[in-house]
């Protein structure tokens, strides 16, 4: 489900915590050196004949860890600045690729069959850095969080009258999105959809996993929604087994085939607030950009209580 976030990290050490967490971290640190220092340690072993000894060891060992902790968080203090605003998106392109929207039409569940609406406004002049878009975009599609990018296909469903549900936060189970459009029964979901909002192309492992969603919970469709595409091998895997695969192209073309007020509900939807920076896959709050041996990397802003991490955009690792 989520974004360019990949591979489990080892857990840092107190050095590495103090250099890319709060200056007010590494400050307790020090502090907790100090007092380990002057009061904790030598009356732990000062009144022993046996043990007096390593207290000449410790204490200026434990002096050393608080001058390392007391600099780093002068340094961080010092650095500390708010992020920037992300940049503004390019002007937007208006290539539909109506003919491929029309051949997979055909095995959507009623989403892509309102008629053609008029292309979207051309592109306006530049605009102020902190502008929300005006327009959709292959570009803007690219840099909505995965969070976000999975609210958007559900909200998708939704405008064009279909029963949508996601679900709960963390593991999913291979399902973000259920769908129900059974009259007869309206509590039998009756198709399935994934989205992975991820920088490279989706292959056919978690194609796979949805085939097995779609036999536990005995539904004959499915939906893979993944901007930057699928690798040849899940394409294969799919058309075999009924289920729909849409990259950012189709999805871009289904969004500007709807009516303009319908398109226009969607863009506020997806660019409201904060629409890039990701969401914690745990606990469902906005992360932060954090710094280590490896690279730069998302990080939960409840480290250490929770430690998971997202791999940055653009990134290769």
């Amino acid at each position: 489900m989520s974004r360019r976030y990949r591979k489990p990290r080892r857990d840092p050490g107190l050095i590495e915590i103090a250099a890319t967490s709060d200056w007010k971290v590494s400050a307790t640190m020090a502090a907790v050196c100090v007092l380990a220092a002057t009061v904790i340690i030598p009356a732990l072993f000062g009144s022993s004949r046996v043990l007096g000894s390593l207290v000449l060891i410790f204490v200026p060992l434990v002096w050393l860890m608080a001058v390392v902790f007391g600099g780093i968080s002068l340094i961080r203090f010092l650095r500390q600045r708010p992020q920037d605003s992300p940049a503004p998106p390019r002007s937007p392109t208006n290539r539909p690729a109506q003919a491929a929207a029309r051949a997979t039409e055909a095995s959507l569940p009623e989403v892509d069959k309102a008629p053609l609406a008029e292309s979207v406004a051309p592109p306006t002049s530049a605009a102020a850095p902190e502008s929300r878009p005006t327009a959709w975009s292959r570009e803007l599609i690219d840099r909505i969080e995965w969070k976000r990018f999975e609210d958007l296909c559900c909200e998708f469903y939704r405008v064009k009258g279909i029963r949508a549900e996601t679900t709960r936060l963390g593991a999913d189970g291979g399902v973000d999105i259920r769908l129900f459009q059974d009259d007869a029964d309206p509590q039998r979901c009756t198709a399935v959809v994934q989205c992975k909002a991820w920088n490279q192309a989706v292959g056919v492992k978690p194609v796979r996993e949805l085939r097995g969603v779609m036999a536990h919970e005995r539904v004959d469709k499915a939906f893979f929604m993944a901007p930057n595409g699928f690798t040849d091998e899940a394409r294969a895997f799919a058309a075999d087994n009924r289920i729909t695969l849409l990259d950012g192209r189709l999805f871009l073309a289904m969004l500007e085939r709807l009516p303009e007020a319908l398109r226009r509900q969607l863009l506020d939807f997806a660019t409201e607030g904060d629409w890039t920076t990701p969401t914690c896959p745990s606990c469902g709050v906005k992360m932060a950009a954090r710094d280590s041996t490896h690279g730069r990397f998302w990080g939960c802003v409840r480290f250490p209580k929770c430690r998971a991490t997202l791999q940055m955009r653009g990134s290769t690792a």
